[in-house]
């Protein structure tokens, strides 16, 4: 378990950003933004900007006002800053750097001061930049150490990294965490070549996510955001000067100490050898072997009580190769 100070060092960013403020904040606009209007009635309601129909901005960045709920929207990506800044001062500069960024582009001019002062962040994406390369072990190792392998389901996609999602249809009951190692490949394709060569060093860049696994969580409610964050309310000062490390909190929800309430489990007695041959049979898929369990007993306590033997089975064997193969 690590220490309070030992979580305070893996210092997160926040890599895509959505505040939500006044449209009075919206001083001007200086390029056409598009006009929205009302489906029925044909009143004008809003009107935003796209960096996606703007070849001159390397990033995204979306900037809407609706009249109806009187709100400015701002949405942008780190990209913004257009350089790479120390992980550590990272919260103090995107207070207001960020913000006097898009002033600086010549779309629109917003009200930064009053933005700070009165915004609120509705959206985020947090991220975790860790040295390790995510092998076929280190990938096995983690779906064998799901907490509760019938709430989350996990997915790999290009051989490169891994998703696990919690198994709820409320959107503020979700929960996923995405751990993948190509963002030197992403970062060097054509999408980003732009922003790149806008770059005064863009190498620094390709050479920081060299050898990284990257852990990403998205806060996409008002209620992730206070709760991963330990908060009351989402204003931006609050939420970017946060020293809860919400990464390492879902981290815990998936994985958690999944043998920590688990009796000490040996393969010298009949039964627990029996149960490790047919999980090695399984290739340890536990949700396989659930389903042809629960077609040998004739209820659903007598299921569940064997289930929870194999768990603690399973646990057992995943820790001793564990121990035995260190990664």
């Amino acid at each position: 378990m690590k220490s309070q100070y030992e979580k305070k060092r893996l210092i997160t960013f926040f890599d895509r950003i959505k505040i939500k403020s006044n449209y009075k904040y919206l001083l001007n606009t200086k390029v056409k933004f598009n006009e929205m209007f009302h489906s029925r009635s044909g009143e004008k309601i809003g009107i935003f900007y796209s960096s996606k129909d703007d070849i001159n901005i390397p990033y995204n960045l979306y900037i809407a006002v609706s009249y109806i709920k009187q709100t400015l929207t701002l949405e942008f990506s780190s990209k913004i800053f257009e350089r790479k800044i120390s992980r550590l001062n990272f919260k103090r500069y995107y207070q207001k750097e960020c913000l006097t960024n898009i002033n600086q582009l010549h779309i629109c001019d917003i009200d930064v001061d009053s933005i700070l002062s009165n915004g609120a962040i509705t959206s985020v994406d947090v991220t975790y930049d860790a040295n390790l390369i995510l092998s076929d072990n280190l990938l096995n190792i983690l779906n064998s150490q799901v907490t509760n392998y019938r709430r989350f389901k996990w997915a790999h996609y290009d051989k490169e990294g891994i998703t696990f999602t919690k198994d709820v249809k409320s959107k503020d009951c979700t929960e996923t965490i995405t751990l993948y190692n190509n963002k030197e490949k992403e970062i060097c394709t054509s999408h980003n070549k732009d922003f790149l060569n806008s770059l005064s060093q863009p190498q620094s860049v390709i050479d920081y996510f060299k050898g990284k696994t990257r852990f990403e969580i998205t806060l996409n409610t008002v209620k992730k955001i206070m709760n991963y964050l330990n908060l009351t309310d989402t204003k931006i000062f609050s939420v970017l000067n946060s020293d809860t490390n919400p990464i390492l909190t879902q981290f815990d929800k998936v994985f958690g100490n999944s043998t920590a309430n688990m009796p000490n489990t040996t393969f010298d007695d009949y039964e627990n050898w029996a149960m490790k041959i047919i999980l090695e049979r399984y290739n340890g898929d536990l949700k396989l072997l659930e389903q042809d369990v629960r077609s040998k007993f004739s209820s659903r306590s007598g299921a569940t009580k064997r289930m929870k033997k194999f768990e603690t089975v399973y646990h057992a064997m995943t820790s001793a190769s564990t121990s035995e193969k260190p990664y």
